[in-house]
């Protein structure tokens, strides 16, 4: 794809207008020759219904050969919003019957709080469940309209392999579901206390239904870490990955999630106090992302005016408390747990005295009773996942039957009718709830008028 093209394409990734953001969509595109792939990445990326919103506030027109192509798209990621909304309505409906609390995580936690409208693609929603309670998001996600796919492991094998237990939609007008039983995986050495983050998550409602959304702290660097792990070294090299990115929809390095992290901090940066923030990421280790991400976004993107002294102070305050591995040396930028694994086998000290609570300047006998203890973890997760494998591929066999039955009532006429009305419903209820725009109407002068209309002013 054309650099020109590229660079229009991270000039349009922001959801608050200013002056000086429309001034750069508008002057970037003037030097645009090639529209060739600019399409396709957008819609990889999931924005391209904000691209075009942004084009015309800039004034900007699409030339009139890819125009309704454009546009045709920009219908297609607003079909996928709504799919996305009726699947949470429906799950959330599922769950408060199952008597469940879920809370929304992952490159889906903010779409809905942070674009008034289907700006970016929702994507996959991803749901984080006690462990104890999958039986019950499983029974729910059944009533909704999710099941396992016939190639998927039982549940258990997820559970107990802390892996993301992926749920299929039976219909076309749903969309697929990701459920986690914990937040990250051990590799990933992270020190945050599940029981924590869920104490200071946030309950609000969605159609009517309990939804629960993590602390807009926690959201920071739950989204940092997600981002860094599958973008990995790409976070690294600023701007030239960005433009990297910005020509392929497939590239590591997301431009949605970037996108809501920018849009995260600009809209909520006074609810994140920089001591709070450098706490927390102690807290969690997650420090080595949280900075990478904000070097991203500052060189590649930029803030608001309103926004940058916070950028600056956060990022002073990482580099003045920067402590364990950093860049990409962190197990936070490997995407793979194999990859992680010689960070996972050598943990620092610092992360075996935060992880198992010991005190500050800890003798070295106890710190090798930590590192002890932490291998003993670590082999147990390998011949758990190892010894259970071969189980559970026999388990799937065994399932493949009734799983087959279950996909063929998902897919009756009734249900399908179902599907259909709810799905008019909610398309409905989206109608409803659409700002009016107010009309005037402009009335000519008297002179002007008795120019036009000559027969009604004689005599």
């Amino acid at each position: 794809m054309d650099r020109a093209a590229a660079e229009l394409f991270l000039a349009s990734l922001f959801v608050e207008s200013t002056p000086e953001r429309i001034e750069a969509v508008r002057n970037t595109a003037k030097t645009i020759r090639n529209w060739e792939g600019l399409q396709s990445a957008l819609e990889g990326h999931g924005v391209l219904t904000l691209f075009l919103r942004n084009l015309d506030l800039a004034g900007v027109e699409l030339p009139p050969a890819i125009a309704p192509m454009f546009r045709a798209r920009s219908d297609a990621q607003r079909d996928d919003d709504q799919r996305s909304r009726l699947t949470l309505q429906r799950f959330l409906a599922a769950a408060a019957r199952e008597r469940l609390e879920l809370t929304l995580v992952g490159g889906s936690a903010l779409f809905l709080d942070l674009y008034p409208e289907p700006l970016r693609r929702a994507g996959e929603l991803e749901f984080l469940v006690p462990p104890e309670h999958l039986g019950r998001a499983l029974a729910a996600g059944r009533q909704a309209g999710l099941l396992l796919d016939e190639r998927a492991l039982p549940a258990w094998w997820y559970r107990r392999t802390q892996a993301p237990l992926p749920l299929a939609p039976s219909s076309s007008m749903l969309c697929g579901v990701s459920l986690r039983c914990r937040l990250h995986h051990p590799s990933l050495l992270l020190t945050a206390l599940e029981p924590e983050l869920l104490a200071r998550r946030r309950r609000s409602t969605f159609e009517g239904h309990a939804l629960y959304r993590m602390d807009p702290i926690d959201g920071l660097l739950e989204l940092s870490v997600r981002m860094a792990t599958q973008a990995g070294e790409a976070l690294h090299h600023g701007r030239r990955h960005l433009l990297a990115a910005a020509s392929n929809g497939q590239h590591s390095l997301r431009l949605d999630r970037l996108l809501d992290l920018r849009t995260h901090i600009e809209c909520r940066h006074g609810e994140l106090p920089v001591g709070e923030v450098l706490v927390r990421a102690r807290e969690w280790s997650a420090e080595p992302a949280l900075r990478a991400i904000l070097d991203c976004i500052q060189m590649g993107l930029g803030f608001l005016p309103a926004t940058r002294e916070w950028a600056r102070s956060l990022a002073q305050g990482l580099a003045s408390a920067a402590s364990g591995p950093n860049g990409t040396s962190s197990a936070l930028f490997h995407p793979d747990p194999i990859e992680r694994l010689p960070q996972w086998l050598r943990p620092s000290d610092a992360f075996l005295a935060r992880r198992y609570a010991l005190p500050p300047q800890s003798s070295t006998n106890r710190l090798r009773l930590a590192r002890v203890r932490h291998l003993a973890e670590v082999f147990g997760a390998g011949a758990n996942a190892g010894f259970c494998f071969p189980l559970a591929l026999l388990t799937r066999r065994l399932a493949r039957s009734a799983r087959r039955a279950a996909w063929s009532g998902a897919q009756t006429p009734q249900h399908m009718s179902d599907m259909t009305a709810a799905w008019r419903e909610a398309a409905a209820r989206v109608e409803r709830q659409k700002p009016i725009a107010p009309r005037t109407i402009s009335l000519p002068t008297s002179e002007e008028s008795v120019k036009r209309y000559p027969d009604r002013y004689l005599g």
